[in-house]
């Protein structure tokens, strides 16, 4: 189930990261961390991959209220972008720590197999033989592939590969993603 959090980073295949704002329909994907340069632009760490969430003439929203990104630079690789009515540094200022979101509604429907990071927080892992880990927490993207942080009271954290071979199925409707550990992966107990 290889991945469109991009692959986008708003989605995976068993793979990516993004983050549901709490209890809303809006998702973020990208996170303001201050102005830069003359103009209003802010600096932002993406929460997506994908490349048209943070272009010339998209419309986000930023602060809950819907505003359209006039430019993008990329000075050292990172995105600067400037919104429509942030037009200096003092503006931009207020925007520090900001999430740039975007509307659940408006996410694309994904291929069979891919499923948005959102989607999958919160899912029970549960082995081949039925025993529970725990809940899916977190994913952290790697160079090879996602791996999916699974907490559960009372243990350490574990860390399972977002690879075919491991994780067999995802019931989103039934709330559950079903793994076949690797020899040694679950050892910790």
């Amino acid at each position: 189930m290889p991945p469109d959090r991009p692959v986008d980073r708003d989605r995976t295949s068993r793979s990516g990261r993004t983050s549901r704002t709490a209890r809303s329909s809006r998702i973020a994907v990208g996170r303001i961390n201050g102005p830069w340069g003359l103009r209003g632009h802010v600096k932002v760490t993406p929460l997506t991959s994908n490349p048209e969430r943070l272009q010339p003439g998209s419309v986000v929203l930023v602060k809950g209220e819907p505003r359209r990104i006039l430019d993008v630079a990329s000075p050292k690789g990172y995105p600067c972008v400037l919104f429509d009515g942030y037009d200096n540094p003092g503006r931009a200022e207020t925007l520090k720590g900001t999430m740039i979101e975007v509307d659940e509604a408006d996410l694309r429907p994904l291929p069979e197999h891919e499923y948005y990071v959102h989607d999958l927080i919160g899912l029970q892992v549960v082995t081949t033989e039925g025993r529970r880990l725990g809940s899916l927490e977190d994913v952290i993207r790697t160079g090879a592939n996602d791996v999916y942080v699974v907490k559960q009271r009372g243990h350490k954290d574990r860390l399972i590969p977002a690879i075919a071979d491991v994780v067999l199925e995802v019931d989103l409707d039934g709330g559950e993603m079903r793994i076949d550990p690797l020899l040694g992966l679950l050892d910790d107990d």
